[in-house]
């Protein structure tokens, strides 16, 4: 007998065996997998930054935007009056008018964003925000309804709601929560009362729903490497697409209350229906923030439609305070106003190697018309944003409005 093989063969079936009692716990059972929603997921090395382009290609001189704009997506922790005036210098740079703040909150969160703001109201406005907890119990849809209405009356412009409703609330049967649930009909008819927007994002990205790995872009942009959170494949959240059915039952239920629909409603990548639902639903917009990267691999097909729609459409960044305003605010610009090419487009996100995590693809510009401008980066969220009109009228100034 050759003594080495049948050590290598011990060695193994030691492994084996150890291997076989690590996967077991002291009740017997298979051990819980570190991601129990995504129990297959594998690890990957993550994804490096875009190669550099090697195109000769024209770049507009553009610093800042052409007109004062209202970012109505934005999600600004500003505790103190320093944070404000920070905020404000950046602003200024970018040529960003007013952001609306989504993250205002309700109760003592309210308070203190408002308190705090009050001197720059004219450029900074807070957004209320529900607290769903308590949601499955008596009483929940009354006493939001009652906080959100003393909100809208102590100066919150709006009612942001986050992607939780469709996706993470559940009922106490374990069914999702959606939009179009009969307890929060209260709350949409409260803004509809004060004539207040709400600005709403259901569902997700389609990639998100779709299996990680090389066939899927965002996979492929850099996302799902070390970690699949944000994945919904096969994790039990409802699919994309009833999420949207309860979205257009929701609207279409509440014809006095204005809807801005977030990221383009989550269908950037198919435009055509994003324009079907619009003209379904007269009551609805939708706003651009987060998808400028889907929306710039499509020009022709971005610009017919932004033409189209240039009454129904907002601005929007999904920003953050933290953001420069060369990599993140410019890109937004050039890509409005410009006809410049294959430029990088403004990441939300970028992995720990520089990876542009929503996208690996440059973006082209769409040269809107300049009423066509106007309409998206101010005019439109003016007819929801009345408080604001005198602080754009000023920052106008001798150009035309």
């Amino acid at each position: 007998m050759h003594v080495r093989p049948f050590l290598c063969f011990l060695a193994l079936v030691a492994v084996i065996g150890c291997t076989s009692s690590r996967a077991l716990q002291t009740d017997g059972s298979k051990s819980k997998s570190k991601w129990p929603e995504h129990p297959d997921f594998k690890p990957t090395p993550e994804q490096g930054p875009m190669p550099k382009s090697l195109l000769v290609l024209k770049r507009t001189d553009i610093k800042k935007a052409k007109y004062p704009v209202i970012d109505f997506h934005f999600h600004a922790q500003l505790p103190k009056t320093e944070d404000y005036v920070k905020m404000i210098a950046v602003m200024d740079k970018a040529g960003v008018g007013v952001l609306c703040n989504m993250n205002g909150g309700l109760y003592k969160t309210l308070d203190k964003n408002l308190e705090v703001g009050k001197p720059y109201k004219d450029r900074i406005i807070h957004f209320a925000r529900p607290v769903w907890e308590g949601i499955n119990e008596p009483g929940w849809s009354e006493k939001t309804t009652a906080e959100l209405e003393r909100a809208f009356q102590v100066g919150a412009q709006g009612l942001k709601i986050n992607k939780a409703l469709g996706l993470e609330l559940k009922n106490t049967d374990g069914s999702y929560i959606h939009c179009d649930d009969p307890r929060l009909d209260p709350l949409w008819k409260m803004c509809a009362k004060h004539n207040k927007p709400v600005m709403i994002h259901v569902s997700d990205p389609i990639a998100r729903f779709l299996p990680i790995g090389p066939d899927n872009e965002r996979y492929e942009a850099g996302n799902w490497r070390s970690d699949p959170d944000g994945n919904y494949y096969r994790t039990g959240q409802p699919h994309y697409s009833e999420i949207w059915k309860h979205q257009e039952n929701m609207v279409a239920k509440h014809p006095n209350t204005r809807f801005v629909l977030a990221h383009v409603g989550n269908m950037p990548e198919d435009l055509e229906r994003a324009g079907k639902l619009l003209d379904r639903l007269p009551n609805a917009d939708m706003e651009l923030s987060a998808r400028f990267q889907d929306l710039g691999r499509q020009p022709y097909t971005a610009r017919k439609w932004l033409i189209k729609y240039q009454d129904r459409v907002l601005f929007g960044t999904d920003g953050s305070q933290d953001r420069e305003v060369e990599q993140f605010w410019t890109p937004h610009w050039r890509f409005l106003e410009t006809d410049d090419e294959d430029f990088d487009h403004p990441a939300q996100m970028l992995s720990s190697l520089g990876a542009p995590l929503q996208g690996r693809w440059r973006i082209y510009g769409v040269f809107l018309p300049d009423e066509v401008l106007k309409k998206i980066y101010y005019e439109n969220a003016l007819k929801y944003l009345p408080s604001v009109r005198d602080s754009i009228k000023k920052q106008l100034g001798g150009r035309s409005s």
